[in-house]
């Protein structure tokens, strides 16, 4: 039985507690956080053992790995002392807020010889996992297009996004912290990125940072990857449970609705429903326990994870920076030619 310590007991530190009490082959000993009152809250709760400090929990505790859910500032030296430690690391995405920061993240890994996960549940959703099966069965052929649309109205809130206010703060927001997923998807589903295009503007007012985003991502084998997402918008649904998604291919396509209805239409042939599970408990469509579990999977087996650190690195966090660069100066970048300005 593998053991971990959990750091950061925010909103989505206790999305990651509750899909860990459900994880097979490890378990989650500790939790840290600076806020005494709440890692002692949260420690009660899920009955594990609270700290305010990092190191004195390892030194104390002798986790195998460390599990990364603060914000992005915080998690180059979070890894630092987990890796340096000898504690393998599930880092919470984006990496970190710079391209130095996020490259130092995968150094530290390697030279100390632990093992780096990015945590990306969005491609663990269920409906995702469903879709990217059908391509690989051929039914829809090769793939040309994959697009993505979300639309969210939660910067309009009278209490702007009321889950992770510090949003509004970010000088880098929709698409380091959001976007990310859905770029992320489009690689797992339609392959390597090559190329990006972005656009972006702020429309709510109360972001420092983007609040739409515009991405066209060109893939290898000459498909491309389209993105649009609002956190200024209503859905068409008053609670969806997903993305929008389309994925054309030769011999048909595959429709994702915002409700996780999967809709399969081979070409010139009368569309059907694909049906599927969708598990009722967990975070969307219990992704973040799927991610969990792989982790704790790959660390046993040895097998390669899906967002193994490095590669996640240059495809898309590098895709992020490279996003900027180009909303910056209006032109398309290719990813390997991009260097940090």
């Amino acid at each position: 039985m593998l053991r971990g310590i959990t750091v950061g007991l925010g909103f989505f530190g206790n999305i990651h507690l509750e899909g860990w009490g459900r994880v097979k082959g490890a378990e989650i000993i500790a939790a840290v956080d600076k806020d005494k009152e709440r890692a002692e809250r949260t420690a009660e709760r899920y009955g594990i053992k609270p700290y305010t400090d990092l190191i004195e929990a390892i030194e104390r505790e002798r986790p195998d790995f460390v599990d990364i859910a603060t914000r992005p500032d915080s998690h180059l030296s979070i890894a630092d002392i987990a890796a340096s430690r000898g504690c393998h690391v599930l880092c919470q995405k984006p990496m970190a807020p710079t391209w130095r920061e996020s490259s130092e993240i995968v150094r530290l890994c390697k030279e100390h010889g632990v093992r780096l996960m990015i945590n990306e549940n969005w491609r663990w959703q269920p409906w995702y996992r469903e879709i990217k099966g059908l391509i690989e069965s051929g039914i829809i052929g090769d793939v040309i297009t994959i697009t993505i649309v979300r639309h969210d109205p939660d910067a309009l809130y009278e209490t702007p996004f009321p889950n992770q206010p510090y949003f509004v703060e970010m000088e880098r927001f929709l698409l380091i912290e959001s976007v990310i997923h859905p770029i992320d998807v489009v690689r797992f589903l339609g392959g390597r990125i090559e190329e990006i295009f972005c656009d972006m503007r702020r429309v709510s007012g109360v972001t420092r940072g983007e609040d739409n985003v515009y991405v066209h991502l060109n893939l290898e084998n000459d498909a491309w990857g389209m993105i649009y997402w609002t956190r200024c918008s209503e859905g068409d649904l008053e609670e969806p449970i997903c993305d929008y998604a389309r994925v054309e291919g030769r011999k048909g396509i595959i429709r994702l609705d915002r409700d996780g209805r999967i809709t399969v239409k081979p070409l010139f042939k009368p569309a059907f429903k694909h049906s599927y599970e969708i598990p009722d408990v967990g975070y969307r469509g219990d992704s973040c326990k799927a991610a969990l579990q792989h982790f704790v999977d790959s660390l046993t087996s040895g097998e390669k994870f899906e967002t193994e650190g490095e590669e996640y690195l240059n495809q898309v966090m590098r895709a992020i920076f490279a996003g900027y660069e180009s909303a910056r100066s209006r032109r398309a970048i290719k990813l390997e030619e991009w260097e940090e300005g």
